[in-house]
C-alpha cells in the first residue's frame, strides 16, 4: 500500500479541529490526520 504524501497544508479553527477530532474518535481512528485522510479520500 503506497501513502501518497500530501503538501497542502489544512488550516481550521480550534472549533472545527475539535470536531474533527470528535469525528475521529467515532470511527475509531487516532487523530484528527487519520480522520481528514479519510474525508479526503471520499
Amino acid at each position: 500500500m503506497s501513502m501518497k504524501t500530501r503538501s497542502m497544508p489544512v488550516c481550521f479553527s480550534e472549533k472545527q479541529y475539535k470536531m474533527i477530532e470528535e469525528f475521529a474518535k467515532k470511527n475509531g481512528m487516532l487523530n484528527a490526520s487519520q480522520a481528514l485522510e479519510k474525508i479526503l479520500n471520499k
